[in-house]
């Protein structure tokens, strides 16, 4: 059985932890919200999110040669989504989850951290 670095294991736990928080975030809170939070903006930046999450941990936990490559796109989607949530009084803990993601993914990828 492989090793897995520090460093990559860190990433997949925000991974998993930011698709939690964002899937279930728009699964329940968003849809029994209604208006704002179920935008078609909104709402599809927070599945496409959690979707790149589960993703990139999955390319990760497969050792796949072009992971970290998913992982910088994964830290877009996040961004984007933050980006978002900002905009709603009570998402603060989806924009904090997606921040860390993202921190975690560009850490990952060989990005640069956001200023």
């Amino acid at each position: 059985m492989r090793t897995i670095s520090k460093e990559m294991q860190a990433c997949i736990d925000a991974c998993l932890s930011c698709y939690q928080m964002c899937f279930g975030m728009a699964m329940s809170h968003c849809l029994e919200q209604g208006g704002a939070h179920v935008k078609p903006k909104h709402f599809r930046a927070m599945i496409a999110c959690a979707e790149m999450c589960r993703d990139s941990a999955h390319m990760m936990l497969m050792d796949w040669t072009q992971a970290k490559s998913l992982c910088a796109l994964c830290a877009e989607a996040c961004e984007t989504c933050a980006k978002e949530c900002e905009a709603l009084p009570d998402m603060k803990d989806c924009v904090d989850e997606c921040r860390r993601c993202a921190d975690a993914c560009r850490k990952m990828s060989g990005q640069k951290m956001a200023a």
